[in-house]
């Protein structure tokens, strides 16, 4: 049969092949400033300047003083002073207390912070006195890298960096940061049922979800669209594809149809077959073909199929070439539900997620199949459920989720 699956890689064996690739490559770097870095990834881990805080600072507004001084004078200490934030504090004289604002450095000879409101002055008087009950020695002072030190690590290579990074990286008065170079990826859709004059026109789904797909993991997309069933129009655009981009990604036209073009285009412009088609459900025509190093993973053109292909082959060599974990968080939960897979099948079943007090309850979602788009709105995450696999109702098992949750 025209472009048969003959020799099928089980999932494990097609996501071994694509980390395999992933290791292969490499990312170049360059330095953004830190204003433009939310959503790149480091190249190289981040280290702290200098210590959090710089020095002992007083943690609010109050009055600064020694401990054991305060503690034995019971009318109180004389005030003597005071520091703010960023002012250089002058030493306390024995017998004194010093008004301090948060954030400002604790003058020598001050082991101890009382807030405002907690201390009372005499009438008549310049001296200053607990209200209540002393505090404890050291009480209210936040000591030197109690946060962290000088040299510790704070961001590592590989991380994406959002904006919690950024406020970290701003204290440390860090103005640059050295990221990974973007992965492009050439994004083609192939069909006569794309095509504005069709008969029968569909709607491209699969473009606008992958694009959106792939960008939030940091890649820069460009969409190719061959409306045909000709294969040179989409060979030439294969062509111009693997010239502009680091990867192809291509959807629909990889199964055995009269119309199914994309692998002979491959062929014709000297690339190889990695591995043609996997033994998973949904998406069992998904291929990766490699040429000079470049490689293209043809997904199916079912959105569902695409959905999930993407998300458990793509998006696997997109976190490993920049040095991220390949491997997607798990996340445990009991399922309602039971299931068997076929013997030879890795299964993704789409789940609903219900959080409860004992943990995560996983609902199996109905599903068409692999065209299917609106079960992946509806889905917390997919259960993978390996060849010959049993899942028994309320069993403890992992899903991939979709999403933050």
């Amino acid at each position: 049969m025209r472009n048969s699956f003959s020799n099928m890689l089980s999932y494990a064996a097609a996501l071994q092949c694509v980390e395999t690739w992933a290791k292969k490559s490499s990312r170049p770097s360059c330095v953004v400033p830190l204003t433009q870095a939310v959503g790149r990834i480091t190249a190289t881990a981040i280290f702290a300047c200098s210590n959090r805080p710089e020095t002992d600072v007083s943690a609010m507004d109050g009055y600064a003083f020694a401990h054991a001084a305060m503690a034995s004078a019971p009318e109180g200490l004389s005030i003597q002073g005071l520091t703010v934030a960023g002012a250089q504090p002058v030493a306390l004289p024995d017998g004194y207390a010093q008004k301090i604002l948060t954030g400002a450095s604790v003058p020598q000879g001050a082991d101890c912070v009382m807030a405002m409101e907690r201390m009372v002055q005499a009438p008549n008087s310049e001296r200053i006195r607990p209200l209540q009950a002393l505090a404890e020695k050291g009480a209210n002072i936040r000591r030197v890298g109690e946060e962290f030190k000088q040299g510790d690590l704070l961001v590592p290579c590989g991380q994406r960096l959002d904006w919690r990074h950024i406020a970290l990286l701003a204290c440390q008065k860090i103005h640059t940061v050295t990221v990974v170079q973007p992965l492009h990826i050439a994004l083609v859709a192939n069909g006569a049922e794309l095509s504005s004059t069709a008969a029968d026109c569909r709607a491209d789904s699969n473009t606008p979800m992958l694009v959106a797909l792939f960008e939030s993991y940091g890649a820069k997309v460009t969409s190719f669209l061959v409306a045909s069933d000709d294969q040179n129009a989409l060979t030439a655009t294969l062509e111009e594809a693997l010239h502009k981009a680091d990867i192809i990604v291509t959807t629909g036209g990889i199964s055995v149809g009269m119309t199914d073009n994309v692998m002979d285009a491959f062929l014709s412009l000297g690339a190889h077959a990695l591995f043609r088609g996997v033994k998973m459900r949904p998406g069992k025509p998904v291929s990766l073909f490699e040429k000079e190093g470049k490689l293209a993973f043809c997904l199916p053109g079912n959105p569902g199929a695409s959905a999930l292909c993407a998300q458990v082959l793509v998006v696997p060599y997109l976190r490993s070439v920049v040095g991220q974990e390949p491997e997607a968080l798990l996340l445990p939960g009991r399922v309602e539900f039971a299931f068997t897979a076929l013997p030879d099948t890795t299964h993704f079943v789409p789940v609903a997620a219900t959080a409860t007090a004992q943990g995560y309850v996983f609902t199996q979602l109905p599903t068409v199949g692999a065209s299917d788009i609106i079960v992946l709105s509806r889905a917390a995450a997919f259960l993978q459920v390996n060849p010959a696999e049993t899942i028994a109702q309320n069993q403890m098992c992992q899903v991939v989720p979709l999403q933050a949750m």
